[in-house]
């Protein structure tokens, strides 16, 4: 009874209103359905039966459309396995195998390679300041110690 009147109102309230803003009355009405275990055994396996049709037809519609590759595996509450591969499932857990081996392996290189440019960086810093310094030396005809000698003070 309760919708009836909401819908009978918003009929009377649409004549004096845009369409942006019925659909968001409409979109307010329905409310949000909270995310949580449905204790009913019947209306959990109706559910799940529903919900995994819709996101079957959906890996299906997504592969047509997209001309991506999809594979889709579900188990069951039961246990019981349902699939969908838009080519062979095998090589398609493969070729994620193979993606995430990548990854793994990619970033260690690439924190090394940082590391590695920060270091070259601090080294082209250091044979500067030596260049600098050896044209001080330079400059006022005095050596620098290049020897080092054990034993004897000088």
């Amino acid at each position: 009874m309760q919708k009836y009147q909401i819908a009978k109102q918003l009929e009377e309230d649409s004549k004096h209103m845009d369409l942006t803003t019925c659909t968001k009355i409409l979109i307010m009405v329905r409310g949000k359905a909270q995310m949580r275990r449905i204790e009913n055994d019947t209306s959990r396996q109706v559910t799940f039966s529903k919900r995994q049709n819709g996101l079957l037809k959906k890996a299906f519609e997504l592969s047509v459309l997209c001309d991506a590759e999809v594979a889709l595996i579900i188990f069951s509450p039961r246990g019981k396995l349902f699939e969908f591969a838009s080519s062979s499932m095998q090589q398609t857990i493969e070729r994620y195998r193979r993606h995430t081996k990548d990854n793994k392996t990619n970033k260690p290189i690439e924190q090394n390679m940082q590391h590695l440019k920060a270091e070259s960086a601090n080294m082209l810093k250091t044979v500067e300041d030596l260049e600098v310094s050896r044209r001080y030396w330079s400059f006022y005809k005095i050596q620098p110690l290049t020897k080092i000698y054990i034993g004897v003070k000088i």
